[in-house]
Order: C-alpha cells, then structure tokens, then sequence
C-alpha cells in the first residue's frame, strides 16, 4: 500500500527534475559575460527574456556591446520584433554549421511565430562564405553581412549563443514593408510589341481619310508660260463656224454641172450658126 502511494510521487519529481533541466534562464546565463550586458538588458526590455526561457531548444544571435548600434532608440515593440529575429527555434553551434550539406540554410526565427511576419521576415538565411559564416534576413534584397565572430556558450541540445558582428537588418519591422517591385526598364531596352492587326486594320481607313493621295496633294506643276496669260479670243471675229464656208451639199453640185452641160452645147450651137 505505502508502495503505491509512493509512485505518483517518484514520477512527478522525475517529470519535474527532466523540465528543470531542459529549460534554462537567458537572463542569468549573459550575466556571466560581461561584453553582452546591453544585450542582455534589451531582452529583459522587450519581454523577449521571458519567452525564450519558455523554449526547450534556441539558437541565440548575440550582439556585442561596441556593435548594438542604435537598437537601444528603439521603441519596446520594434525592439522585440528585431530581437526576435535573433533567436532560431533550432540548435547550431559551429560544428552543425559546418556539416551543412549546403552553403546556404534558412532557418525559422521566432517572429515567425507571432503571427505579424511577411515576405519571409519569419527567417534566416546562414551562408558559409571566406571560411566563416554570414547571417541575413532571407526576405528578398536584405542584406547578409552579420558575421558570425565566436560561439559564446552551447549547451547540446538546449541552448547555443553564438557572437554576431552587427545586428541582423529585416527590412519591414516598424511596419513600412511591402512587396519587392521589378526593377524599370533600362532606358535602351527593345520596344515595345506592336499593336494586334484588328487594331491596326481598325484605324488604317481613319489614317486613310486623314492624309490625301499624292495625286491630291501635291498640285500640277505650272508651265513655262504661266505667267503671260493665253491670248483672249476677239470679241468682234466671228465663230469658227462662220469663218470657214459651207460645204455645198450632194445635190447642188449635181445642178451646177447640169447648168454647165447646157451652156456648153448653146455655145457650140452659136457657133455652127
């Protein structure tokens, strides 16, 4: 009897004792360095301390002191969601980071999980370059050149701090983010695609009934004698109708050479006489 009551107890101090060693304090843990101070005061600032306590695995992005720049004028809730982006919801320590299959890897931060992250603001892209490693935000166009200096502390698998050279920029977090546009077309760039043939069948006749033919347009050319005008006809000459004789018709010429036959033969009569 006194064995069975004894058991629920044994488990709940074993649940107990597993949590407590699986969750840690962010908070006392950068007390121990010195050099993360403002850090470490900026996430007791925000909040962000007590949530990333309530996390079983992290990867923290530090900042030293001489590189937290103008985080510190941040108002409290643009604070958080740029630190936010500072913590993974992953374990990396340096040897991790160097078995990556490839150069790149995007991980998930934890402004991805408050529910206002877009355009990938939610994540990181970590690129092995010159022997090293370089942090960015993996929305479109930011900048990747937070480099990682040294690993502060790691406890596998619960929590790694792993020095930055500057803060991390994700473009957007005071709420001015919008979509990446194209870039304009070069000044040089090809025209554009002429119009369909419907369009252009449309507005030929227009085109057509706006400029004349050649033939209308362009005038005769004026001769030589344009200038001296055309001798005007006299008014008291008559028309050339009146001017040439009529020609006699059929029959008058018949009576003329009948006349002329009887002429001939009274003259040869006279003269037999």
């Amino acid at each position: 009897m006194m064995n069975r009551s004894i058991l629920p107890l044994l488990c709940s101090f074993l649940l107990l004792a597993a949590s407590s060693a699986s969750a840690f304090n962010i908070t006392k843990i950068l007390g121990q360095y010195p050099d993360y101070s403002t850090f470490n005061e900026l996430l007791s600032k925000s909040g962000l301390a007590t949530e990333i306590n309530h996390r079983g695995t992290i990867t923290l992005l530090a900042i030293p002191n001489g590189a937290i720049g103008d985080l510190t004028s941040k108002s409290e809730d643009v604070l958080k969601r740029i630190l936010s982006t500072h913590v993974v919801l992953d374990y990396y320590d340096p040897m991790k980071l160097k078995s990556m299959k490839d150069k790149t890897a995007k991980m998930t931060n934890m402004y991805q999980q408050s529910g206002k992250a877009a355009y990938d603001q939610g994540f990181l892209n970590c690129t092995a370059k010159d022997g090293s490693f370089v942090f960015g935000s993996a929305v479109k166009g930011a900048e990747r050149d937070s480099k990682l200096d040294k690993s502060v502390m790691n406890q596998p698998y619960n929590i790694s701090i792993l020095s930055l050279s500057q803060p991390i920029v994700t473009p957007g977090l005071d709420g001015t983010l919008a979509p990446v546009s194209a870039p304009p077309p070069k000044a040089n760039s090809p025209a554009s695609a002429p119009p369909p043939a419907e369009e252009e069948e449309a507005e030929s006749p227009e085109e057509e009934a706006e400029s004349p033919s050649e033939e209308e347009t362009e005038a005769p050319s004026p001769s030589e004698d344009a200038d001296s005008p055309a001798p005007s006809p006299d008014a008291d000459s008559p028309p050339a109708d009146a001017q040439s004789p009529p020609t006699s018709s059929p029959s008058s010429a018949g009576k003329l050479k009948a006349s002329l036959g009887l002429f001939v033969v009274l003259a040869s009569m006279v003269a037999t006489y």
